[in-house]
């Protein structure tokens, strides 16, 4: 009898969730991205981007980026862009925020 709970109790054990410190530890684990993507467009704080794979990329900015984007005029333009990744959430699209961008130079 004292065997069956023990394996009962090493199985419930095995299945728990994180600890608040485990848990907490993930969430502090900052994945930088550095990228050359092509400037789609900026619509309600959200800056849209194309990658290579044609694939689109939906970034937000928590400061002021130095290259005015919002106007319009860099549309279609390749820029370099670091950001912060992120996990979606339900009230966002974004992949992450973005720390730095430049424009790429065109070879």
């Amino acid at each position: 009898m004292k065997l069956l709970i023990s394996i009962i109790s090493v199985l419930i054990l095995s299945f728990s969730p994180l600890t608040s410190k485990e848990a907490n530890a993930e969430i502090t684990n900052d994945t930088f991205v550095n990228a050359e993507l092509t400037f789609d467009g900026y619509e309600g704080e959200y800056y849209f981007f194309t990658d290579a794979d044609l694939q689109a990329v939906v970034l937000e900015s928590s400061s002021e980026i130095p290259i005015d984007l919002e106007n319009g005029n860099y549309e279609g333009s390749r820029v370099m862009v670091a950001y912060k990744a992120v996990d979606r959430s339900a009230d966002s699209s974004s992949e992450g925020i973005i720390k730095s961008i430049t424009l790429a130079n065109d070879k």
